[in-house]
C-alpha cells in the first residue's frame, strides 16, 4: 500500500522523485551485475590455482570450495572447459594435458586484478618519456599502458593494443603503432614465433614493457618457447627493461625460461606481504622493484 501511495503522489506532484527512483533501482541492477561478475572471477581463480597441483578434483569438491551449488560449480567447469582451461571429466575436472597450450584467453586474464592492472601501468609509464619509443610485448596488463600513452613510438605484437590505440586516436593524431609480422596466437591475441622475432630485431626501442605467466627466484617464466622468444627479442633490443606483475604471477608457474633477473631493470608489482620474501630476493640480484597497492 505505502509503495502505491508514494508512486500515485509522484505522477500528481513530482516526476523527478519518480525518475530518481528508476534511476536507483536500475543502478542497483548494474551494481548487482558487477558484483556478481566479480564473484565468478574470482571463483574461476581459486578452482585453476588449485587445480595447478592436483590431478582430479571433485564437482562436489569445487562447490564447497567456492561456497556455491553443485550446479553453480558445473557451469563454471562448463565455462573454463570451453576456453581450454581444463579437461571436464567424469564426476569433476582434471587438468590439461603438459601438451596442450596452456595459455588463458585474453578476455578471461583482462577481467583479473582490472584495477592493479592498470595502476601498474600508470606507475610503469612514469618511468619513460611521452615521445619514447616502446616495445610492448602482448598481455592483459601491457594492454593496460594504451590508455596512457600518448605520443612517441609503439611496437607490439599485440592485436588487442593497436586496436585501443587506433580507437583511441583514429585521426592518427596519436604515437606512431607498429605491428611486426608473426603467427597468430589467437587465444592470446599476440603475433609469436621466429618471424615475429625476426621482425623485432629490426628495431631498437627505448624500453621495453612486458609481463608474463609466473616468476620465480631466478627469473620471469611464460607459457611457451614462442612467446618467450618474442619478449626477450624485445628485451635484448631495449636500452631498458620493465616487467610488470599482478601480484598472482608470484606462483611461479610457466614451462618456459623468458629470461633471468640479470636481464630485467625494473619490475612494477604489487604489494603483498606473501610475496615480499621474494621479492627481497629480487632486489638482492640487482632489480629496481616498484610497488603499487595489490587488488583485494
Amino acid at each position: 500500500m505505502k509503495q502505491r501511495i508514494f508512486l500515485q503522489m509522484n505522477r500528481k506532484h513530482d516526476y523527478s522523485i519518480t525518475f530518481r527512483f528508476a534511476i536507483c533501482a536500475r543502478n542497483g541492477y548494474v551494481v548487482r551485475k558487477q558484483e556478481d561478475s566479480f564473484m565468478r572471477n574470482e571463483y574461476e581463480k581459486t578452482v585453476l590455482r588449485l587445480l595447478a597441483g592436483r590431478d582430479f578434483i571433485a564437482t562436489e569438491e569445487v562447490a564447497g570450495l567456492i561456497g556455491a551449488s553443485p550446479a553453480t560449480a558445473r557451469r563454471l567447469i562448463n565455462r573454463l572447459a570451453e576456453n581450454r582451461l581444463l579437461r571436464r571429466v567424469h564426476g569433476g575436472i582434471r587438468p590439461l594435458p603438459p601438451e596442450s597450450n596452456p595459455s588463458i584467453p585474453f578476455g578471461l586474464r583482462e577481467q583479473w586484478f582490472s584495477e592493479e592492472k592498470r595502476l601498474l601501468a600508470a606507475e610503469a609509464l612514469k618511468l619513460v618519456r611521452r615521445d619514447s619509443v616502446l616495445f610492448i610485448h602482448g598481455g592483459s596488463t601491457t594492454a593496460c599502458l594504451g590508455s596512457g600513452i600518448e605520443s612517441g613510438s609503439v611496437i607490439t605484437n599485440s592485436l588487442r593494443l593497436a586496436e585501443l590505440l587506433r580507437e583511441r586516436f583514429p585521426a592518427d593524431d596519436g604515437p606512431e603503432v607498429i605491428v611486426p609480422g608473426g603467427t597468430l596466437d589467437r587465444k592470446a591475441g599476440i603475433l609469436t614465433g621466429t618471424r615475429a622475432e625476426r621482425a623485432i630485431g629490426c628495431y631498437h626501442a627505448d624500453a621495453v614493457f612486458f609481463s608474463a605467466r609466473g616468476l620465480d627466484a631466478e627469473g620471469v617464466l611464460d607459457t611457451s618457447d614462442a612467446t618467450a622468444g618474442v619478449a626477450r627479442a624485445m628485451i635484448e633490443h631495449a636500452r631498458l627493461a620493465v616487467m610488470l606483475a599482478d601480484h598472482s604471477k608470484f606462483s611461479g608457474d610457466g614451462m618456459a625460461r623468458m629470461v633471468f633477473w640479470s636481464q630485467v631493470d625494473v619490475l612494477v608489482t604489487a604489494d603483498r606481504t606473501e610475496n615480499r620474501p621474494l621479492l627481497d630476493t629480487i632486489r638482492r640480484q640487482g632489480v629496481k622493484v616498484i610497488t603499487v597497492p595489490a587488488a583485494e
